[in-house]
């Protein structure tokens, strides 16, 4: 399974195990597959991920035994925000083998593939949800990215009655939204989102592939006049995303007084809602006296990632790292070496010379394990947490210094409605 990716031509046989790219013809003999594997999904979730915009069979990653299914891996492609910086990234799902292949081998070959693909396609980080990180860690996956939601009695949520005046903007009425309204959900979530790493970038047309899979039964507009200033789906109890204008807060208050409103209509005596730790509904719900959750395991299962191609990945977000540099007025250059296993790179941060150095350290480096150097480089824990993970080596506390003006703690959050289909 070790080897280049140009090696890999598909198919290739391992002994009688024969390892391939999905095709059209093996959609119904992989459904039967994840059915027997996973017990599901319906055959209308399956179906309409076919549907994704950027689906392709070719991204599923199967073992077949006498031509049999017998091991299945999907990966998905989407854009992921890191700061400043875009990272393609694939999303890893459906990871399984039948019951009487289990043991040999055939999943973890699939995951290894499955990073040879990455560097293939161009793919710097790749993402997963998973009850199982004991799987993982041996590959390189590192535990990343806090599950964050908050939680408040429904009846103590913000209590505003449809068509609220304020001051001499008008009245605000919150509705379920309409097609043509789609550009303004687009801008809006830009407008939250932006700036938050892990956001999924999306497209008009997964927008709308998004929408139709219908994760939520109702989708809020907050609207003052015609202007739409604030969305919300909502599945029972449940606030998957929310988003609002800066500029126009009462229009998250006038959102949540309609969920309220329908929450104890339907007898939901609590309300949840889903967004990264320093969203302001955040705010609003601990000021209802809700209580927040940020955890690594949640309801039993975490948020991995891994990192295909450290020198790639580093390079994707050099234009992320300048402006960390300038923001924490750094003396330039700025040098820091990071080793992990038998790789090393030598990241130089000076302006418009900046570059990844591979195969080099610098005085000021760090060596960490893959799935330490993955939670440090995406921002999930910082170099303090870092330095007592085993394998961890500073050379000097100059290279800590760097690595806290490089890679800082910070949330890192994707909305449930993309979790569900990356």
């Amino acid at each position: 399974m070790k080897g280049s990716s140009s090696a890999i031509r598909y198919p290739f046989r391992r002994g009688s195990v024969e390892y391939s790219l999905g095709t059209e013809a093996d959609h119904e003999a992989v459904y039967q597959t994840l059915l027997h594997v996973f017990h599901g999904p319906d055959r209308d979730t399956f179906l309409g991920a076919l549907s994704d915009p950027a689906y392709r069979p070719d991204q599923r990653l199967l073992a077949k035994v006498d031509g049999r299914i017998v091991s299945h891996a999907h990966l998905t492609e989407r854009v992921v925000r890191y700061g400043s910086a875009m990272l393609p990234m694939n999303g890893v799902m459906w990871v399984g083998t039948l019951p009487e292949f289990r043991g040999l081998g055939f999943a973890q070959n699939l995951m290894r593939l499955a990073d040879e693909r990455a560097r293939a396609t161009g793919r710097g980080l790749q993402v997963l949800t998973t009850g199982m990180p004991q799987f993982y860690r041996p590959l390189g996956w590192g535990v990343c990215g806090r599950q964050s939601y908050a939680q408040a009695l429904s009846r103590n949520l913000p209590q505003v009655s449809d068509g609220v005046v304020e001051g001499k903007g008008g009245f605000w009425h919150v509705r379920p939204w309409r097609q043509v309204e789609l550009s303004d959900l687009m801008t809006l979530y830009e407008s939250q989102f932006a700036n938050v790493s892990g956001s999924v970038v999306r497209s008009e047309e997964y927008w709308r592939w998004l929408i139709g899979r219908r994760y939520a039964h109702v989708i809020w507009v907050a609207c003052q006049g015609e202007a739409v200033r604030g969305y919300a789906f909502v599945k029972d109890h449940k606030i998957l995303e929310i988003a609002s204008d800066p500029a126009h807060p009462q229009a998250l208050r006038a959102l949540l007084g309609r969920v309220r409103a329908e929450a104890l209509e339907r007898a939901y005596p609590r309300v949840t809602v889903h967004a990264p730790t320093n969203h302001p509904v955040i705010e609003s719900f601990q000021a209802a006296g809700g209580r927040l959750v940020d955890d690594d395991l949640i309801d039993g299962t975490v948020s991995m990632s891994h990192i295909p191609d450290v020198g790639k990945f580093l390079t994707a977000i050099l234009p992320e790292l300048n402006r960390r540099a300038a923001e924490a007025d750094a003396t330039l250059p700025l040098e820091l070496g990071i080793a992990s296993e038998d790789h090393r790179w030598m990241i130089h941060i000076d302006g418009k010379q900046s570059r990844i150095e591979p195969d080099k350290l610098s005085r000021r480096y760090l060596t960490l394990s893959p799935p330490s150097l993955v939670r440090l480089l995406m921002g999930h824990s910082g170099i303090d947490a870092a330095s007592h993970e085993e394998g961890f080596l500073a050379s000097t506390a100059t290279a800590l210094d760097a690595a806290r003006i490089l890679f800082p703690t910070q949330p890192i959050w994707r909305s449930p409605l993309d979790s569900a289909t990356a």
